[in-house]
């Protein structure tokens, strides 16, 4: 039998057609139940030529998000998200964003108090179209606080979320801090903790399902301008990074999509620095134009390193150092990057360089002021929570 002209054109869905007759926006399309891969691909393409910035400037009982541009730095509300299965009275926190797909967690409270596990809720979000996806629980993790990284495969569905935890085990041959001491006759011996045994697991959209990779070489670094302190993380070039330590030489704990970790040294710096100097608590991992930066803040000025393979094996590489209006005082909440623009958030204030025309511009925060703030690049898009798309 002969086809029609009809029935040789491909199939579309109900927002491919809509799309293309009318050209509609993103948030008009957000109501349709299915999305095929070529239209996802096509619609963020071109929000990515208008991408902006996600923030939120303060937890509270409801997620509020808002849109902005780094130029003018003017909030406009983008979305409040309150998902009805939230533990009660527990502040949602974003951690990442890619291809209009958020990521955020909040605590899980047990009300047995001898309970020593703890357990966070992982929700993936859409802010335009309002869905939501409360991820299934992972191991419990014992007396310690998981660590959160999340990470996107070159498929516009696909993302998995690494989720580091502690799981009560002790290892035997190694021998944890010291505790103390101990008098056995007449002559002080150390006593030593005892070291447990932490490990990953990763959930990944294409299965919906939590899979054990195994242990972990090192820990991600607490940090205390963070409500979840070990939830600090970016991802870039296929890898998830967090920072380990600012101690020399420092380290960083990197995972690839396949599951493979490794760990690296921060940049070395000339000796004979004083160390203000140097690596301080104030360094900041970015994604610099899609690669691994690090925004190192001194009193006076900073420094802009890039991880970057010169054809036989990575190291980091010097880009530039400027002076910095930021106080001594001053205390920098959230960093982030745009594209040739670095964005530093502190309780009152924007603080965003040009990295083109090499100057700093100052912007008020809103009237409330930052707690605990959030800002994280964004695109919108109308890709489904789960990760799957029509073909």
């Amino acid at each position: 039998m002969v086809k029609t002209r009809a029935q040789r054109i491909k199939r579309m869905s109900v927002v491919d057609a809509l799309c293309i007759r009318s050209q509609i926006s993103v948030k008009s399309a957000r109501y349709c139940k299915t999305v095929s891969k070529h239209l996802a691909k096509l619609q963020l393409a071109e929000s990515g030529k208008n991408s902006s910035l996600v923030v939120c400037p303060s937890m509270g009982k409801t997620m509020k998000l808002y849109s902005m541009d780094a130029k003018r730095c003017k909030l406009s509300l983008l979305s409040t998200i309150d998902p009805s299965q939230r533990t009660p009275e527990v502040f949602m926190y974003m951690i990442s964003s890619y291809n209009g797909i958020i990521c955020c967690v909040n605590m899980i409270y047990d009300e047995d108090v001898e309970n020593k596990f703890c357990d966070l809720q992982i929700w993936i979000c859409n802010p335009i179209t309002k869905e939501t996806l409360l991820l299934p629980q992972g191991t419990p993790s014992f007396e310690f606080e998981p660590s959160i990284g999340v990470a996107y495969g070159s498929d516009v569905s696909d993302y998995k979320v690494y989720r580091i935890f502690c799981t009560g085990k002790i290892i035997p041959e190694e021998r944890g801090p010291a505790e103390g001491f101990y008098v056995q006759e007449g002559r002080f011996f150390t006593k030593y903790g005892h070291s447990l045994a932490y490990e990953c697991e990763v959930y990944s959209s294409s299965t919906g399902s939590w899979k054990n990779i195994g242990t972990v070489p090192c820990l991600p670094m607490s940090c205390s301008l963070r409500p979840y302190r070990r939830t600090g993380h970016i991802f870039v070039g296929g890898k998830v990074y967090w920072l380990v330590s600012l101690d020399a030489p420092g380290k960083i704990l990197s995972v690839d999509l396949e599951g493979k970790f490794e760990v690296i040294n921060l940049p070395a710096y000339a000796d004979g620095l004083r160390e203000d100097e140097q690596i301080t608590e104030a360094s900041h991992l970015i994604n610099l134009k899609g690669s691994l930066g690090l925004l190192v803040l001194h009193p006076e000025n900073m420094d802009v390193w890039v991880w970057k393979h010169d054809g036989e094996r990575y190291s980091w590489v010097f880009q530039f150092k400027d002076v910095v209006p930021i106080k001594d005082d001053e205390l920098i909440l959230a960093v982030t990057a745009l594209d040739n623009k670095i964005i530093c958030v502190n309780e009152t204030h924007w603080r965003i360089y040009d990295m083109e025309t090499e100057k700093w511009k100052r912007r008020k925060s809103p009237r409330t002021g930052f707690r605990n703030p959030v800002v994280l690049p964004f695109t919108e898009s109308v890709l489904p929570c789960n990760g799957g798309v029509k073909q």
